[in-house]
């Protein structure tokens, strides 16, 4: 049986900002950092139609371009983040960075669906080694007093971050073309970089236990297995046999990972938190609200722009309901 003293881990070195100007420093390079991974979350909804023209792409293939950086995001964010606590936040912030711009740039650039959907990947990857390393290097650099003002200014972005996204999106789409939507990942990607390396000061968790190798490979499995089902069972047919094993394959690994972190005593996600109802509760409506506006992201914009003939800028849901008289 795992003791207390098992679940702790050892700080080193104490990476606390005492000067405010470094704080505020600090804060800004790991906001702008996280808006433009947000940002590119909803970004690609609003030019549907002129990606899928220039592509020559189905529907389903601009699915993919949109929900294949979503899905490698919410796949690695646990392991990434993990490994950023152990071999140091700084690094895998700057890497992140760097990955992510090439790949915004890459899908700029993109001549094929097949180049589009890997660059996204690539993005997905990069995005999930900043997002949880800018919430870490906040609790880690921020005393105790100034920690939840902190915390709050990064919620804050987060919520922001796609509504901007999806406007300037739409505004680029308007005025310009398509491809300038990758253009606001990688200006925020520079000065996030610039900002990084100077201002953040590297820190790291030294943990008593091995890497939890099993509880990544399986959180990623079930993640990815189960938006599969989610993303191809329309298309494919709900009873389809590659539906049906995606769905068990999915389910298995869910249920493996949860077995496999209860066992352990360094887990790489505390399941046992859920047990407290309100934070299960508020999980679960978070869930159901954040994945039913995407989903009508993904329907409306194409509705709006294509068989209603919008631009891109009248198109955001929050315009959506002034219908045409």
């Amino acid at each position: 049986m795992p003791t207390p003293d098992s679940f702790r881990t050892v700080r080193v070195p104490d990476a606390t900002i005492h000067d405010p100007r470094r704080r505020r420093a600090i804060l800004i390079a790991v906001c702008i950092a996280l808006m433009a991974v947000i940002a590119s979350v909803s970004g690609l909804n609003v030019a549907q139609p002129q990606v899928a023209v220039a592509l020559g792409a189905s529907q389903s293939t601009v699915l993919w371009m949109i929900n294949v950086y979503t899905l490698t995001l919410a796949a690695l964010l646990l392991p990434l983040g993990a490994l950023g606590d152990r071999v140091g936040r700084k690094p895998i912030l700057l890497v992140g960075l760097a990955m992510f711009g090439v790949a915004s740039a890459a899908a700029g650039l993109a001549t094929s669906s097949g180049m589009m959907i890997a660059a996204r990947l690539l993005a997905g990857v990069g995005a999930a080694m900043i997002m949880p390393v800018t919430l870490a290097v906040i609790t880690s650099t921020f005393p105790d007093e100034e920690r939840s003002k902190a915390i709050g200014v990064w919620t804050g972005v987060a919520a922001g971050g796609g509504i901007l996204g999806m406007y300037l999106s739409a505004v680029l789409v308007d005025w310009a073309n398509w491809r300038w939507l990758f253009l606001l990942p990688v200006l925020l990607v520079a000065a996030a970089t610039g900002l990084a390396l100077r201002a953040v000061p590297n820190s790291r968790e030294q943990s008593r236990h091995r890497f939890d190798l099993v509880g990544s490979l399986t959180s990623v499995i079930a993640v990815v297995a189960l938006i599969y089902v989610l993303h191809e069972g329309p298309i494919h047919g709900w009873t389809a046999p590659v539906t049906l094993v995606s769905l068990l394959v999915g389910v298995a690994a869910g249920i493996g990972f949860v077995a496999w972190e209860l066992r352990r005593a360094a887990p790489l996600l505390d399941v046992r938190l859920f047990r407290d109802r309100r934070l299960a509760s508020g999980s679960l409506v978070l869930l159901a609200l954040f994945g039913v506006q995407a989903g009508i992201f993904v329907v409306l914009f194409p509705y709006f722009q294509a068989v209603l003939g919008w631009s891109g800028l009248r198109a955001p849901p929050s315009r959506s309901c002034r219908w045409q008289r």
